[in-house]
């Protein structure tokens, strides 16, 4: 504990020393828009490019273009440059300068720093929007754009943290009934969190890291690291209900159930590592952020949890009632292993292929919520005792009528899947975001006095095969032409050359806004006809730039790697449950089911976002376009979570399976014993995931919705009806098992934690114990 506690106390030095770093600038190698970037960086521009404040004089006052506004304009601009990283400054009446609109009541200050976007910060915001107090003073509103209002925007998502852990706080307190037992995920959680936060802030001053990287290794990182203690709780409480020394149950619930969080956030790394075959810097970052939070949850849980547990297990022990139910247990379990002579072994209906060299059944079999499926059903028997509740009347309805069930989760989910058919990829600008923030309001009012292309410029950059005599040069002058006369060109700024006079630049203003789809069909436009016809036979190289053209390649990439990273995340998912399980096919088809719960997560961010049905109750003001580094990202991190709830449930049905050879009894002994832990973990993240709706970013929200909904659709419709379903109707083919893969594949032993025996489930507050059902070969 005291580890953690000086790393943290260094992080947060370190992030306090040299603070967390930003940005969103957009890097694709290859790309014709990489090339633009890249020949633009011959001019001699400052390192922020240059940056917008907007200024507007509102009715009742006078216009900017009156001599009283235009002083106060220019003695704010001459403040303005005195602020520290401000290089120089141009006002609105100045050649170069941004000008004024129509009404002369809107004009741009152009501010170009000595640092680039990724530096700059709040606070360089605030020093130049003060600066400018004498347009203030005169009635003019001061509206910082581009990098500088980005910045301005930057908020904290702590209340969406605070939100999700109090859900947690009240699903754990529910299900343990000990506020105690309920703090300690929520302890490992805060810890990890915190951890996972500076790591990805100081990581920003080494890459490109978009803002909204950090909240989503927030989210992702807070809900499995929530989860993974829960399952480790759950084990440890079982242990000591048992008997077992508080040492000895925390140093065997890491054994056991700390193997089960290695394999699960291995697999949400591994299939995160996925998103580097995207070849894109961008989905490095976002794909680095959040395996950080996993890897540092995991490194928590197996360190920073013992530590936990072994301090205050005492107070861990479940009550009398658990004492009871432990006690029945060893008394059942006597009975069972007595000589033939002495308590005479009756077979039940499920032993129709008892193993010696396996645990018998404990009364967690006969217990309410966990009784298996008689097999002897099919013999017409039936088994005496309590009928089954809760998950166990679940699963055993499932197992009794898997046909039914199968078709019924399919119909479901087809139809939640359904919109994803026409999912598009598309671009967000400053006008998505919330209204009110400084981008936002800049956007409008930029959009308003000088068209909505003005917010997103495109840049047009030749290199000339022999330096040009001028501005006047033929060459330049038959582009410039060409580009006036392009559909969808509001207007063509004058070239630019360099110093050698072998490259030039022209900024082109669409007519239409950065995120509508006839701006990226301008944009392909100008490449495919434009400029080809225009360049031909001079030997100039052209390409085409600016953020909305970087973004249109950006999707374009997305789209031609996405089956590669989608191939590699299935075959990752596939091999890991295969070695875990020694089962072609159970892994093929947990792959597959894991498709379902993606698909229809799919379709429900289509309809949420892209078609805007209900957009209004999570803060949207409508349909918003949707990146293509969203579904992508969101296909990687669900695979990586769906193996949580899969290793569990299917640890207890093989393990079921091993222990008495019936296959439809094993499911339902399985997902009785493990629905309703599985389904408070999903509870938790999902809560924990909606609380990021009250975030102003359109893709923290996308990811909110789309994770809440694949992981309930998950942890109940998948997991709970037709993975059951499946396993019931395949029968003993669950298990087969090729020879020579018998031979390959190691033996592992998901949750075994080094000691022989089953442990008794006690479960003082009703929680679905997890561990009793271990992984063996």
């Amino acid at each position: 504990m005291a580890a953690w506690l000086l790393l943290l106390v260094a992080l947060a030095s370190a992030v306090g020393a040299f603070g967390r770093v930003t940005s969103e600038a957009v890097t694709i190698p290859g790309s014709d828009s990489q090339a633009a970037r890249d020949t633009a960086g011959a001019f001699d521009d400052a390192a922020s490019g240059r940056q917008p404040v907007v200024l507007y004089a509102p009715a009742g006052t006078a216009p900017l273009s009156s001599s009283g506004q235009r002083r106060a304009v220019e003695e704010a601009a001459r403040a303005v440059e005195g602020v520290a990283h401000v290089v120089a400054v141009t006002t609105p009446y100045e050649p170069g300068g941004g000008g004024l609109g129509a009404d002369g009541r809107t004009g741009r200050l152009t501010v170009e720093l000595d640092v680039g976007g990724r530096d700059i910060t709040p606070e360089t915001t605030r020093a130049v929007t003060d600066a400018a107090a004498p347009a203030a003073r005169a009635g003019i509103e001061v509206t910082a754009g581009g990098d500088l209002a980005a910045a301005a925007d930057k908020g904290s998502t702590g209340h969406s943290e605070i939100i999700g852990l109090a859900a947690a706080f009240v699903v754990l307190a529910l299900g343990f009934g000990s506020l105690v037992a309920a703090g300690v995920p929520l302890l490992t959680g805060a810890v990890g969190l915190g951890a996972s936060l500076c790591l990805i802030g100081l990581a920003g001053h080494l890459m490109d890291m978009p803002s909204s990287g950090a909240t989503i290794a927030a989210m992702i990182g807070l809900g499995v690291g929530i989860d993974y203690t829960l399952f480790c709780l759950t084990r440890f409480r079982e242990l000591l209900a048992a008997g077992v020394g508080v040492e000895d149950a925390a140093a065997r619930t890491t054994a056991g159930s700390g193997k089960a969080v290695v394999f699960a956030g291995s697999a949400v790394v591994a299939a995160l590592a996925g998103l580097a075959l995207g070849g894109l810097p961008l989905l490095h970052a976002l794909a680095l952020a959040p395996g950080i939070a996993v890897l540092v949850a995991m490194a928590a849980t197996l360190t920073l949890l013992p530590a936990v547990l072994s301090l205050i297990g005492p107070r861990l022990t479940p009550g009398v009632r658990a004492g009871r139910t432990v006690r029945a247990a060893r008394r059942a379990r006597a009975e069972r292993k007595a000589p033939d002579d002495e308590a005479p072994y009756e077979k039940t209906p499920g032993d129709e292929a008892p193993r010696t060299d396996a645990p018998h059944r404990t009364p967690d079999d006969e217990a309410p919520g966990a009784n298996a499926l008689p097999q002897a059903e099919d013999r017409g028997e039936r088994r005496e005792g309590p009928a089954p509740a809760g998950w166990g009347r679940i699963a055993a309805f499932v197992a009794s009528r898997p046909w039914r069930c199968l078709l019924g989760g399919l119909v479901l989910t087809g139809v939640l899947a359904a919109p994803a058919t026409q999912l598009t990829f598309g671009q967000l600008d400053a006008g998505d975001k919330a209204v009110g923030t400084a981008s936002r309001t800049a956007y409008d009012r930029v959009a308003d006095a000088f068209g909505p292309g003005a917010n997103g410029p495109l840049q047009v950059v030749s290199t000339l095969p022999a330096p040009a005599s001028g501005p006047d040069d033929t060459r330049i002058t038959s582009v410039t032409a060409a580009l006036r006369t392009t559909g969808g060109v509001a207007s063509v700024g004058p070239a630019q050359l360099d110093a050698s006079g072998t490259r030039v630049r022209w900024q082109v203003i669409p007519a239409t806004a950065p995120a509508d789809p006839d701006t990226v069909a301008l944009v392909h436009r100008l490449r495919d006809e434009t400029l080809p016809a225009a360049t031909g036979g001079t030997g100039l190289v052209t390409h085409v730039g600016g953020a909305t053209a970087a973004q249109a390649d950006l999707n374009e990439r997305l789209t031609e790697r996405m089956p590669l990273v989608v191939g590699f995340v299935l075959a990752v998912a596939a091999l890991l449950l295969l070695v875990a399980f020694r089962s072609p096919v159970v892994a093929v088809k947990a792959a597959l089911m894991n498709l379902v719960s993606v698909a229809a997560s799919y379709g429900v961010l289509t309809a949420v976002f892209q078609w805007g049905r209900g957009a209004s109750l999570i803060g949207l003001e409508g349909p918003v376009p949707i990146p293509g580094y969203v579904p992508l990202l969101m296909f990687a991190v669900l695979f990586g979570l769906a193996m949580d709830y899969e290793v569990f449930l299917l640890s207890a049905v093989r393990a079921a399976y091993l222990r008495d050879g019936d296959n439809r009894g094993a499911v339902v002994s399985g997902l009785s014993g493990t629905g309703r832990i599985i389904t408070s973990a999903a509870l938790i993240m999902v809560s924990v995931f909606l609380g990021y709706l009250l975030s102003d970013d359109p893709v923290v929200k996308m990811f909110g919705i789309g994770l809440a909904t694949a992981v309930a659709l998950d942890a109940t419709v998948v997991r709970g009806v037709l993975v059951p379903s499946t396993m019931v109707l395949l029968g003993r083919a669950n298990w087969w098992l090729p020879g020579v893969l018998d031979r390959l594949l190691p033996r592992l032993a998901i949750e075994d934690d080094g000691h022989d025996g089953a442990v008794p489930l006690a479960s003082p507050a009703g929680d679905a114990p997890l561990a009793d059902a271990r992984s063996t070969s």
